[in-house]
Protein backbone atom coordinates (compact mmCIF):
# COMPACT_ATOMS: atom_id res chain seq x y z
CA UNK A 1 0.00 0.00 0.00
CA UNK A 2 1.56 3.32 -1.11
CA UNK A 3 1.17 4.91 2.56
CA UNK A 4 3.12 7.83 0.82
CA UNK A 5 -0.34 9.74 0.01
CA UNK A 6 -1.18 10.26 3.93
CA UNK A 7 2.79 11.99 4.11
CA UNK A 8 2.19 13.97 0.99
CA UNK A 9 -1.29 15.38 2.56
CA UNK A 10 -0.14 15.29 6.27
CA UNK A 11 2.89 18.09 4.25
CA UNK A 12 0.04 20.22 2.86
CA UNK A 13 -0.99 21.13 6.22
CA UNK A 14 1.31 21.36 7.83
CA UNK A 15 5.89 20.90 8.58
CA UNK A 16 5.38 17.11 9.24
CA UNK A 17 9.02 15.51 9.01
CA UNK A 18 9.20 12.74 7.02
CA UNK A 19 11.68 11.25 9.36
CA UNK A 20 8.87 11.06 11.88
CA UNK A 21 6.66 9.18 9.21
CA UNK A 22 7.71 5.96 9.67
CA UNK A 23 7.08 5.57 13.27
CA UNK A 24 3.54 8.12 12.62
CA UNK A 25 2.30 5.03 10.26
CA UNK A 26 2.80 2.72 13.00
CA UNK A 27 -0.59 4.11 14.48
CA UNK A 28 -2.34 3.12 11.23
CA UNK A 29 -3.51 -0.17 10.58
CA UNK A 30 -4.04 -0.67 6.94
CA UNK A 31 -7.57 -2.34 5.59
CA UNK A 32 -8.56 -3.69 2.24
CA UNK A 33 -12.53 -2.76 1.33
CA UNK A 34 -13.72 -4.48 -1.90
CA UNK A 35 -15.76 -3.07 -3.92
CA UNK A 36 -19.65 -2.31 -2.44
CA UNK A 37 -18.39 -3.91 0.81
CA UNK A 38 -18.58 -1.74 4.18
CA UNK A 39 -16.27 -0.30 6.09
CA UNK A 40 -18.85 0.68 8.92
CA UNK A 41 -22.75 0.90 9.05
CA UNK A 42 -25.39 2.63 10.61
CA UNK A 43 -25.84 0.61 14.20
CA UNK A 44 -22.24 0.43 15.27
CA UNK A 45 -19.71 1.92 16.93
CA UNK A 46 -16.65 2.83 14.92
CA UNK A 47 -13.34 2.33 15.72
CA UNK A 48 -11.21 3.27 13.42
CA UNK A 49 -11.17 7.08 11.01
CA UNK A 50 -10.41 5.70 7.65
CA UNK A 51 -7.77 7.62 5.44
CA UNK A 52 -8.71 6.90 1.59
CA UNK A 53 -5.16 6.23 0.35
CA UNK A 54 -6.64 4.53 -3.27
CA UNK A 55 -10.42 3.99 -3.95
CA UNK A 56 -13.69 6.19 -3.75
CA UNK A 57 -16.21 5.62 -0.80
CA UNK A 58 -19.63 6.75 -0.16
CA UNK A 59 -21.07 7.86 2.93
CA UNK A 60 -24.92 7.79 3.14
CA UNK A 61 -27.71 7.27 5.68
CA UNK A 62 -31.25 6.31 5.53
CA UNK A 63 -33.79 8.82 5.78
CA UNK A 64 -37.17 8.76 7.02
CA UNK A 65 -38.57 7.40 4.05
CA UNK A 66 -36.23 4.30 4.14
CA UNK A 67 -34.41 5.66 1.12
CA UNK A 68 -30.46 6.47 1.03
CA UNK A 69 -29.40 9.64 1.13
CA UNK A 70 -25.60 10.48 -0.16
CA UNK A 71 -23.94 12.54 2.05
CA UNK A 72 -20.30 12.87 0.21
CA UNK A 73 -18.35 10.83 -1.58
CA UNK A 74 -14.76 10.30 -0.14
CA UNK A 75 -11.79 9.96 -2.50
CA UNK A 76 -7.96 9.46 -2.19
CA UNK A 77 -6.87 12.09 0.34
CA UNK A 78 -10.19 11.97 1.92
CA UNK A 79 -10.81 11.02 6.23
CA UNK A 80 -14.15 9.82 6.59
CA UNK A 81 -14.30 9.03 10.21
CA UNK A 82 -17.14 9.08 12.16
CA UNK A 83 -15.07 10.96 15.18
CA UNK A 84 -17.56 12.53 17.12
CA UNK A 85 -19.25 8.55 17.60
CA UNK A 86 -16.18 7.32 18.10
CA UNK A 87 -15.20 9.89 21.28
CA UNK A 88 -19.17 9.60 22.53
CA UNK A 89 -18.95 5.75 22.27
CA UNK A 90 -22.11 6.01 19.99
CA UNK A 91 -23.66 4.32 17.28
CA UNK A 92 -23.05 6.07 14.03
CA UNK A 93 -26.07 6.32 11.56
CA UNK A 94 -23.97 6.18 8.79
CA UNK A 95 -22.75 3.73 6.33
CA UNK A 96 -19.19 3.88 4.47
CA UNK A 97 -19.48 1.42 1.53
CA UNK A 98 -16.66 1.56 -1.56
CA UNK A 99 -17.68 1.91 -4.81
CA UNK A 100 -14.48 0.93 -5.86
CA UNK A 101 -11.85 -1.70 -4.38
CA UNK A 102 -10.22 0.67 -1.72
CA UNK A 103 -6.93 0.93 0.58
CA UNK A 104 -7.08 2.35 3.58
CA UNK A 105 -4.93 3.31 6.40
CA UNK A 106 -7.27 3.31 9.52
CA UNK A 107 -6.37 5.17 13.06
CA UNK A 108 -8.16 4.88 16.09
CA UNK A 109 -8.82 7.56 18.48
CA UNK A 110 -6.44 6.57 21.09
CA UNK A 111 -3.98 6.28 18.56
CA UNK A 112 -4.67 9.35 16.85
CA UNK A 113 -4.69 11.23 20.83
CA UNK A 114 -1.44 9.68 20.93
CA UNK A 115 -0.18 11.00 17.49
CA UNK A 116 -1.71 14.54 18.26
CA UNK A 117 0.60 14.63 22.19
CA UNK A 118 3.45 12.93 20.27
CA UNK A 119 3.64 14.32 17.05
CA UNK A 120 3.07 18.16 17.27
CA UNK A 121 2.80 18.70 13.09
CA UNK A 122 -0.37 15.91 12.88
CA UNK A 123 -2.29 18.05 15.91
CA UNK A 124 -1.47 21.06 13.45
CA UNK A 125 -2.56 19.02 10.31
CA UNK A 126 -5.92 17.61 12.47
CA UNK A 127 -6.66 20.65 13.26
CA UNK A 128 -6.86 22.77 9.94
CA UNK A 129 -7.79 19.43 7.63
CA UNK A 130 -10.77 18.59 9.82
CA UNK A 131 -11.98 22.75 9.47
CA UNK A 132 -11.43 22.67 5.85
CA UNK A 133 -13.12 19.47 5.26
CA UNK A 134 -16.00 20.23 7.58
CA UNK A 135 -15.97 23.54 5.83
CA UNK A 136 -16.30 21.80 2.35
CA UNK A 137 -19.11 19.53 3.11
CA UNK A 138 -21.06 22.64 5.09
CA UNK A 139 -20.64 24.61 1.73
CA UNK A 140 -21.90 22.03 -0.46
CA UNK A 141 -24.83 20.86 1.76
CA UNK A 142 -25.51 24.95 1.33
CA UNK A 143 -25.14 24.96 -2.17
CA UNK A 144 -27.05 21.31 -2.83
CA UNK A 145 -30.28 22.94 -1.03
CA UNK A 146 -30.36 26.33 -2.97
CA UNK A 147 -28.59 25.59 -6.65
CA UNK A 148 -30.17 24.66 -9.48
CA UNK A 149 -29.87 21.24 -10.79
CA UNK A 150 -27.59 22.54 -13.98
CA UNK A 151 -25.28 24.21 -11.56
CA UNK A 152 -24.91 21.30 -9.44
CA UNK A 153 -23.79 19.03 -11.70
CA UNK A 154 -21.91 21.81 -13.96
CA UNK A 155 -19.94 22.65 -10.65
CA UNK A 156 -19.54 19.20 -9.84
CA UNK A 157 -17.83 18.51 -13.02
CA UNK A 158 -15.63 21.68 -12.48
CA UNK A 159 -14.65 20.98 -8.95
CA UNK A 160 -14.20 17.03 -8.72
CA UNK A 161 -14.50 15.62 -12.22
CA UNK A 162 -13.48 12.20 -11.22
CA UNK A 163 -16.48 11.73 -9.50
CA UNK A 164 -18.35 11.97 -12.73
CA UNK A 165 -16.17 9.25 -14.25
CA UNK A 166 -15.58 7.03 -11.42
CA UNK A 167 -18.72 6.94 -9.81
CA UNK A 168 -22.56 5.30 -10.90
CA UNK A 169 -25.22 8.11 -12.56
CA UNK A 170 -27.14 7.08 -10.01
CA UNK A 171 -25.32 7.62 -7.06
CA UNK A 172 -24.55 11.12 -8.61
CA UNK A 173 -28.17 12.12 -9.06
CA UNK A 174 -28.70 10.99 -5.42
CA UNK A 175 -25.91 12.96 -3.92
CA UNK A 176 -27.12 16.00 -5.79
CA UNK A 177 -30.91 15.07 -5.23
CA UNK A 178 -32.23 14.87 -8.40
CA UNK A 179 -33.54 11.93 -10.74
CA UNK A 180 -30.98 9.90 -12.79
CA UNK A 181 -33.36 11.40 -15.69
CA UNK A 182 -32.75 14.90 -15.08
CA UNK A 183 -28.78 13.83 -15.08
CA UNK A 184 -29.36 12.48 -18.01
CA UNK A 185 -30.88 15.54 -19.91
CA UNK A 186 -28.58 18.01 -18.21
CA UNK A 187 -25.43 15.76 -19.56
CA UNK A 188 -27.16 15.75 -23.13
CA UNK A 189 -27.90 19.98 -22.78
CA UNK A 190 -23.97 20.30 -21.65
CA UNK A 191 -22.85 18.26 -24.96
CA UNK A 192 -24.85 19.80 -27.42
CA UNK A 193 -23.56 23.17 -25.75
Amino acid sequence: MDSHILLQDLQAYSDFSERDFPDFLKLFTEFKVRKNEFFYQAGEIPRYSPFIVKGCMRKFFINDDGDEQIVFFAEEKWFAGEVQCMRSKTKTEMYLQALEDCDILAITLENAEYGMKNFPAYRQYFDLKYASDHNRIIQEATRLKNDTPETLYKRLLETRPSLILRVPQHHIANYLGLRTETISRIRRKIALG
